[in-house]
């Protein structure tokens, strides 16, 4: 009997079996075939790097999550735990400041998370990076892009979750909290645990009053309507975030994609470099994001470069599990070609894959029955070739 470790693979991993591995792969094209449309060009980076460049910021969270191992030269390697930093690394290395630069990828990501469903350690990442530019339309064409993405998918039922850091920053601006506090306050949110927050603030000695206010804030049912009232004595952090995100919901509605966004003021990632507007996807069925992103204006000055920056990442798994039941159907399905004519079979395959169709076939000796069940085992479509007859 072989040993179990032969068999079995780490936690969190996963095999992709003949089917499964097709759908991926045909999710992972669509999604990068729509985003060169927006004049994005495709970039890829090591799963290896340097520990330093996966947490450049000693202050950052995450470091538990990041996956670690010693090269012989006794220098501290991890795999890339996402994407946006290895590229914000890459961009201050090896490409010319010829801003904006529109970058897209697609690829395999490790995290060390608990385990759901839908959440492993291991997953693929269909996301963009467009750095150089600032504003409101840079940030309004990241959202408008992550929305045909997800149609393009053949996802028409989901909820992009938009609020901005600079709520958080004019909320806490007035406390004289210490950096463990206001990581402390900062969870919770990501927690959505207001009453735990308002306890923390409350043992931290702020004024129930006060503490009052930014829960209220933090909760409010905002609708995009109410981006365009004129808000009084708010700090000034939070105005200008307002009217930040009050331009992006103006662009976007050109093309009517703010049907997709509901205002969240609590919204926050989980990453602590974003310091403009952030958002999370969310779709039914599902309990946590299927995407997310944000700009991030301060991040390449980890490696010496001034730029402005916004981007997003979709999680191609949790995308297709969400995907309805035809869509996941007319992935990568394949045609079976069978009967006893070789010339016709072989002409008859390559016409088909020229129009981009996947084909298999059999030539020989099969009967109608044996070819059915044959195209019904491997998801196929059949093509038979000839008068039917069972001794054929």
């Amino acid at each position: 009997m072989l040993p179990k470790n032969k068999l079995n693979i780490p936690q969190g991993m996963r095999d992709w079996l003949p089917g499964e591995a097709d759908r991926k792969r045909e999710l992972i094209n669509r999604l990068l075939k729509q985003i060169s449309l927006w004049g994005y060009d495709e970039v890829n980076t090591p799963m290896l790097e340097y520990y330093e460049v996966l947490l450049p910021d000693e202050k950052w969270a995450g470091s538990e999550q990041i996956y670690k191992l010693i090269d012989r030269n006794s220098r501290i390697l991890a795999l890339r735990s996402e994407m946006t930093l290895p590229i914000a690394r890459m961009v201050s290395s090896k490409l010319p400041p010829d801003y904006p630069w529109r970058l897209m990828y697609g690829g395999e990501v490790f995290r060390y998370e608990e385990i759901q469903t839908g959440k492993q350690r291991e997953f693929c990442q269909v996301g963009v990076e467009l750095l150089g530019a600032a504003g409101a339309e840079a940030d309004s064409e990241i959202l408008a892009l992550a929305i045909e993405s997800l149609r393009t998918a053949g996802l028409e039922e989901f909820t992009i979750s938009l609020g901005h850091t600079g709520i958080l920053k004019g909320l806490l601006e007035s406390l004289t909290c210490e950096d463990a506090q206001m990581k402390q306050v900062r969870s919770l949110i990501l927690e959505k645990d207001f009453v735990g927050l308002n306890n923390y603030l409350l043992t931290a000695g702020l004024e129930a009053e006060r503490i009052k206010q930014m829960i209220g804030i933090l909760t409010c049912q905002f609708s995009i309507d109410d981006l365009e009232k004129e808000w009084q004595d708010l700090p000034y952090e939070i105005s200008t975030a307002l009217v930040d995100l009050q331009e992006i919901i103006r662009l976007l509605r050109v093309n009517n994609y703010d049907r997709y966004i509901q205002i969240d003021l609590s919204t926050l990632r989980s990453q602590e470099y974003y310091t403009g507007m952030v958002f999370e996807i969310y779709t039914a069925g599902i309990g946590y994001p299927i995407g997310g992103g944000g700009r991030y204006d301060q991040l390449l000055q980890n490696w010496g470069t001034d730029c402005p920056a916004t981007g997003f990442a979709l999680g191609v798994e949790r995308i297709l599990l969400t995907l309805p039941q035809e869509v996941k159907e007319e992935f990568a399905q394949p045609i079976f070609l069978t009967g006893n004519d070789a010339t016709q079979i072989i002409t008859k395959a390559n016409q088909y894959r020229k129009n981009g169709k996947r084909v298999f076939t059999k030539i020989g000796r099969i009967t109608r029955i044996e070819a059915e069940a044959l195209a019904l085992r491997k998801g196929a479509i059949l093509d038979w070739c000839e008068e039917e007859s069972e001794d054929v």
